[in-house]
């Protein structure tokens, strides 16, 4: 055995026919990868006279010895709790060993559950008993003897033959994490949501130990993981589109490199990257059959990387510093022909900015999948950066100027001298709450092109802001030498003469008569205005309620909403506020005491459709016109839907989105399909940082501000909006 194995837990025996030879993995799932590769390349020859199998097998009237000790299955109750559909809890009594209990627990531990084992099989034990508890003293309930646990599983509808191979292919366990936003982090750190089949490997990489590979190493096999950008993936349903991706690079690897080289474990999705987990038994194999697909993928660069931290990383291929072909008259991906229809878009002091920022992302999309450039690229053209930032911050919504902020950092290296780039990037920074930013970006722009007029206006708000009067003033001076007598620079010098804060000089309209409209109670779009307003400036205190009446345990803060789960009775309910920590710090605290008396009092934890189906509570989201939506999933297939509240808790007329189950048949048990879960709605936070941070969660976003009475994006291209900057 050591021929193939270091240290290897193996029993022989002689059925009447054949020698079999029975490889123990002694719990650990990890070690049964190995195992069950290991069986099924036994030679033809070899099987003639062996059987061989992975996992203690069921055995009747089975009795364990230890010294003078001696049990059998009949002489052990069980209690049996359900955890779940699929898995149990058991909590063990043994009078026979009472006297061994006080003296030496563990062996006592040790014989129960290895008898325990031997009645189950040792691959079902590990698949189906979540908890495993020993007692000193009968206890209340109904109890049976342990040989009739496997029948008392299969009466509670659990599967009770599961062998090494379907256990490893079946049993998956999805996960969630915080992601990191540093875009120099390690790989996987932006890891929001995933799965896997052999969670001490991902535990370890995030943990930094390097146990698990160590051992895999030490038999000659390497699990690892491909990962590539996501960034270049767009639509409708890029979610769908990602996961197809993974699979059809999964199926291409196993079907060029072969069944016998590769094991796939798992696959995960992060803010910047997709991830495809797997065990290599012949690694060249593997990445050269990778290395194959994605030369003629979509994906601009693609690496493999083992499950250590502390190594580095194999390209596999790399598009990235492929020069894309840029206008000779515009030094832009964008053309003439381009700009003038952006342009087009524009209306005086208004324009159609949700067709503007649509007709970018076309243009993104479509040029990355004609392979004429990178998803990074299209980010780091000034020209892009520029309309985008006009688009978004003048659609002056707090999800719109927060996708300006992500957007426009990759620019800023082609952004010298523009003082354009770094006057709306400040503004997009300002409406997100990071103000010293924002006023740091504003001076920077100010140096870079003083003649720039618009940057002094900014300058100006945010001296005032952080103190400086005077500098304040010197910057209006500036901004009106520039533009004599114009309205916006007079209108912010007699408020800062006054002393008035931040939100009151940004509530204006550029153009004289929109703004006096605006001032007189006479703008429809007020309140939106008011609301976007909201969430610039910080009210600490106000903060300090609100956590203190909601008492966080995971809060996430400005990612891009503040999120964290509550426990309401048996269940546990994500919260998530469609604002910043500023914005959130508005809201009135006697309608929030009232919505957490709703969510606490259970009455939201369920609701019945017309057609009689029941959901079960998942997430709570709140908007900054405190209307509330609920997420839901129905009890039997696992779909959601989504239902809404006026802001008096009344409800909207219908619900507004809906998923469809799974088709008949054709339900998956793969890490795929677990993660999708996630991916779609599991964590509603989740689901949309996964969108925004390719740039599609708009249709989300839109189908949530449409049916809350709010325009979406692409329902404002239909009437000109008064331009804010």
């Amino acid at each position: 055995m050591h021929l193939a194995f270091e240290t290897i837990a193996f029993e022989m025996g002689y059925n009447g026919e054949k020698y079999e030879l029975i490889l123990t993995p002694e719990g650990d799932r990890t070690r049964l990868f190995e195992l069950v590769y290991f069986q099924r390349h036994a030679p033809a020859d070899v099987r003639k006279q062996w059987n061989i199998l992975v996992g203690r097998q069921k055995t009747a009237g089975f009795a364990l010895r230890i010294d003078d000790w001696e049990i059998e299955a009949q002489d052990v109750q069980v209690w049996v709790e359900a955890q779940g559909e699929e898995t149990a809890a058991l909590t063990l009594y043994c009078e026979k060993l009472l006297p061994l209990l006080r003296e030496e627990e563990n062996k006592v531990w040790w014989m129960l559950s290895t008898l325990t084992d031997q009645v189950l099989g040792e691959i079902p034990a590990m698949a189906l008993i979540d908890g495993f508890d020993v007692l000193d003293a009968p206890r209340d309930g109904v109890s049976v003897s342990l040989e009739k646990l496997p029948q008392k599983l299969a009466d509670m509808g659990m599967r009770t033959d599961w062998d090494a191979a379907a256990y490893l292919e079946n049993h998956y366990t999805a996960y969630e994490l915080e992601p990191n936003q540093d875009v120099d982090a390690d790989w996987r750190m932006d890891v929001f949501a995933g799965s896997t089949c052999c969670p001490a490997l991902v535990n370890g990489y995030l943990s930094k130990h390097s146990e698990t590979m160590a051992a895999f190493h030490q038999h000659g096999a390497v699990p690892g993981f491909f990962c590539y950008p996501v960034d270049g993936f767009t639509g409708a349903e890029r979610g769908k589109v990602l996961l197809d991706f993974r699979d059809a690079l999964e199926e291409a690897v196993r079907k060029a490199a072969g069944e016998d080289a590769v094991t796939f474990v798992g696959g995960a999705s992060g803010l910047r990257c997709g991830y495809l987990d797997f065990i290599a038994w012949d690694l060249p194999a593997v990445l050269n059959a990778a290395a194959e697909f994605l030369e003629t993928s979509p994906v601009a660069w693609a690496n493999f990387h083992t499950f250590r931290r502390d190594v580095g990383t194999v390209r596999l291929i790399n598009r990235e510093n492929d020069a894309p072909v840029v206008d000779e008259q515009t030094g832009s991906l964008l053309s003439q022909e381009d700009i003038a229809a952006l342009a087009a878009f524009e209306e005086g002091s208004s324009g159609y900015f949700g067709r503007m920022w649509s007709y970018l992302n076309d243009f993104i999309s479509t040029g990355v999948a004609e392979g004429r450039f990178t998803q990074q690229q299209a980010r780091e053209d000034l020209q892009i950066a520029l309309w985008y930032a006009y688009a978004w911050n003048n659609l002056d919504e707090y999800d719109s100027y927060y996708k300006a902020a992500q957007w426009m950092p990759a620019s800023e290296k082609n952004a010298q001298g523009c003082g354009t780039w770094y006057y709306r990037y400040s503004v997009a920074l300002m409406y997100c709450g990071r103000l010293e930013e924002a006023w740091q970006y504003a001076e920077t722009g100010a140096q870079e092109e003083p003649d720039y007029p618009w940057i002094w206006l900014q300058v100006a708000k945010l001296r005032s802001h952080f103190g400086n009067r005077e500098g304040a003033l010197e910057a209006v001076r500036r901004g009106l030498a520039l533009e004599p007598g114009d309205h916006e620079f007079q209108t912010l010098g007699r408020e800062i003469e006054a002393g008035a804060p931040l939100e009151t000089m940004e509530y204006h309209w550029i153009d004289p008569d929109c703004d006096q409209a605006l001032q007189d109670g006479l703008d429809e779009g007020a309140d939106d205005k008011r609301r976007a307003i909201s969430c610039i400036v910080l009210d600490p205190e106000s903060l300090k309620w609100v956590k203190e009446l909601l008492q966080p345990t995971d809060w996430v803060a400005d990612a891009p909403y503040c999120s964290f789960h509550m426990p309401v009775q048996d269940q546990r309910v994500e919260v998530v506020f469609l604002m910043n920590e500023a914005g959130l710090s508005k809201l009135k605290h006697t309608w929030l005491e009232e919505q957490k008396a709703r969510l606490e009092s259970g009455q939201w934890l369920t609701h019945t459709r017309e057609d009689g189906r029941t959901g079960a509570l998942e997430a709570v989201m709140i908007g900054l016109d405190y209307r509330i939506g609920l997420l839901y999933r129905l009890e039997k297939d696992g779909a959601r839907f989504q239902i809404f509240l006026q802001p008096d808790g009344t409800a909207a007329e219908h619900a507004i989105w809906e998923e469809e189950p799974p088709e008949a048949g054709g339900e998956k048990t793969s890490a795929a399909q677990q993660e999708d879960d996630d991916d779609r709605t599991g964590s509603f936070v989740g689901f949309v940082l996964l969108q925004q941070a390719q740039w599609s969660r708009e249709q989300l976003i839109g189908d949530l501000k449409t049916e809350w009475g709010i325009d979406a994006a692409e329902d404002k291209a239909e009437e000109p909006e008064a331009a804010t900057m």
